[in-house]
């Protein structure tokens, strides 16, 4: 197709070197490869982590204020006694050869932590927190943050999927940031195991970035045979990708009872408008919908706020190539056909993701607002309970559904 800014081939090319440190999912390295000026924000993380996380909440709006404030100033105190602000500051001027790709990464994933962390005060999260409408955060964190922006590209205050999930996996795929430290082994599983199944999806899913390339290759050359080809490799590799996820998304794995309080509570966001972390963000879904053309696409001002840069290259490249209308030149309904089995994995994917969210977004949570880390926190009177929350969701989910065609 013609007009493209950029090709998808380079659009994925640019994904893996400039996004993902040479690999995708994104390779993250930690403290050992950072400057020495970077260093003390991982001894921040290992000075609060235990203060973070508590085993029950409580249901008292001055109590919770409490230990807000207390977790927020013991944060703000090791920030102050550990980073040297001005010394950070003449690092990030250094610009991206300062870290790498890899160490940006692995410090992206360290600072949203501590801006997560610094927003709730205490996990499970409160309403108490929930009542702010806004927040000054510390300028030891304020400052990279900026650098962080500028650097990935997006152009939200919170962290997102890529931050808090494919980059906080270390070398041994254990979290290297948690939100659980000093808990149960079921609460540090739970968490480990949800951003497992985000990280393996992304695994799995590279090389169908790769064929998804090549089918757009084989169409610029005519070639129905290698499309086709390309083609049903893709669906052999999304079938694979949707069955690895319901199969491990299990109350073995993640249990049901501590999802909501301990994993999706600490990465949503509720503040200026703005939503947290979503699985909404998920490269590969994101990349399907692209591929295929599924509408409406999202605006750009709403994807910049949590899409890096380099992700939003390689979607509107998939957008803007078209692949559906491009494969109707080929006089092939073999192809079409292959397409719209895509659409049909595609919707299936939706139908059973309705069904699963019901078990876990049901779970009553009487200290906190009814909220959902990517879409902030739902009207009383558009969810009075958890019932009403979870139909709500469903209507939700059941639009996008309906425009998976």
């Amino acid at each position: 197709m013609t007009g493209l800014t950029i090709h998808p081939r380079r659009a994925l090319h640019e994904l893996i070197s400039k996004g993902g440190g040479g690999r995708w999912p994104p390779t993250a390295t930690f403290q050992d490869s950072w400057p020495l000026s970077l260093k003390p924000y991982h001894r921040v993380f290992l000075a609060i982590a235990q203060l973070v996380s508590v085993s029950s909440a409580s249901l008292d709006d001055g109590e919770n204020r409490a230990l807000i404030d207390q977790s927020r100033g013991s944060l703000m105190a090791a920030l102050r006694d550990n980073v040297d602000s001005e010394a950070v500051r003449r690092t990030l001027d250094a610009g991206s050869d300062a870290l790498g790709v890899s160490g940006w990464l692995g410090f992206f994933a360290c600072i949203a932590y501590l801006r997560h962390a610094y927003r709730w005060g205490i996990s499970p999260i409160v309403r108490e927190a929930q009542h702010e409408t806004g927040l000054s955060f510390p300028p030891q964190l304020n400052t990279p943050w900026a650098a962080l922006q500028h650097v990935f590209g997006f152009i939200s205050p919170g962290g997102n999927l890529t931050s808090n999930i494919y980059c906080a996996f270390n070398a041994r795929r254990d979290l290297e940031y948690s939100f659980t430290v000093g808990m149960s082994t079921v609460h540090r599983e739970t968490e480990r195991w949800n951003a497992t199944l985000f990280l393996e999806m992304e695994c799995k899913a590279a090389p169908m970035y790769d064929l998804m390339v090549v089918s757009i290759e084989a169409i610029e050359i005519g070639s129905a045979t290698a499309t086709l080809q390309a083609l049903k490799s893709v669906n052999g590799h999304l079938k694979e990708i949707f069955k690895y996820f319901f199969d491990n998304l299990t109350d073995s794995n993640v249990s049901q009872e501590l999802w909501m309080a301990y994993v999706q509570g600490p990465h949503g966001w509720a503040l200026d408008g703005i939503d947290g972390v979503s699985g909404g963000q998920s490269l590969v879904i994101r990349t399907v919908d692209a591929f295929l053309g599924i509408r409406p696409f999202p605006t750009p001002e709403i994807e910049s706020l949590h899409i890096p840069r380099e992700q939003r290259t390689w979607l509107n490249a998939l957008r803007a190539y078209d692949i559906r209308t491009a494969a109707k030149t080929m006089n092939d309904t073999s192809v079409e056909m292959e397409l719209e089995t895509m659409v049909k994995h595609l919707r299936v994917w939706r139908m059973g993701h309705m069904k699963r969210m019901v078990s876990y977004e049901g779970v009553p949570r009487p200290e906190r607002q009814n909220m959902t880390a990517g879409k902030s926190l739902v009207a009383i009177e558009v969810a009075p309970d958890e019932s009403a929350m979870v139909e709500h969701l469903r209507q939700q989910l059941a639009l996008r559904l309906a425009q998976t065609k």
